[in-house]
């Protein structure tokens, strides 16, 4: 497995990590009868590290896609 391959692999693992982090924080903020609920009414923004979490992740998402292309772009 080559160096860029596993760092392909790494970025998947802390994607998950960062989804279940950001999922808990914004439980523990929100409350779990919010997470099991039809989430219908606005929620004020999330505060201090769940914030900081949502938008680590929403970053992620957003870059993720473009690195796991060019890697693959790379071994083809």
């Amino acid at each position: 497995m080559t160096v860029e391959l596993k760092m392909l692999a790494f970025s998947v693992v802390l994607g998950l990590v960062q989804i279940v982090l950001s999922a808990q924080s914004k439980n523990l903020q929100h409350g779990y009868r919010w997470a099991a609920g039809p989430r219908d009414e606005p929620r004020p923004p999330l505060a201090g590290i769940a914030g900081r979490l949502e938008r680590a992740l929403t970053n992620f998402l957003d870059t993720f896609p473009l690195f796991a292309a060019a890697v693959l772009m790379a071994q083809a």
